[in-house]
């Protein structure tokens, strides 16, 4: 369950009721996150293919025809046929970091990563 959360662009970060704090994007560019997705396990790609075309080959290359795990990024194909995607940070103190550093939020690089998570969180909702 979540204690708070709040979104910052494409960025959700979730502080659950543990305390563990979770940074996820969902990608407003979602052929941008094929790419990366792609050059994280080698997958080569054509430029040319549109949105659908790539994810599809991802998902029948990584997945089970709706839905691919690959690292730290999901990607699902609904049935209407469009791509989403999104990424689940493994270094979730990094992107914590990205995300404050992208809203001008000062930290303290000695905070452990629930107290960054808890602070930017608390910033946001302001």
């Amino acid at each position: 369950m979540a204690k708070k959360s709040a979104i910052s662009g494409e960025y959700i970060i979730t502080v659950e009721d543990s305390g563990t704090v979770r940074v996820c994007k969902i990608f407003d560019n979602v052929k941008g996150s094929l790419r990366e997705c792609a050059q994280t396990v080698g997958f080569e790609y054509d430029p040319n293919w549109t949105t659908q075309q790539f994810g599809s080959k991802l998902i029948k290359e990584y997945g089970d025809g709706k839905i691919a795990e690959i690292g730290e990024y999901t990607i699902t194909k609904r049935d209407t046929g469009s791509i989403e995607s999104y990424r689940v940070y493994d270094n979730t103190k990094g992107a914590l970091r990205e995300i404050a550093e992208s809203i001008g939020f000062e930290y303290d690089p000695k905070w452990t990563t629930r107290q960054f998570g808890s602070k930017l969180v608390d910033e946001i909702d302001k």
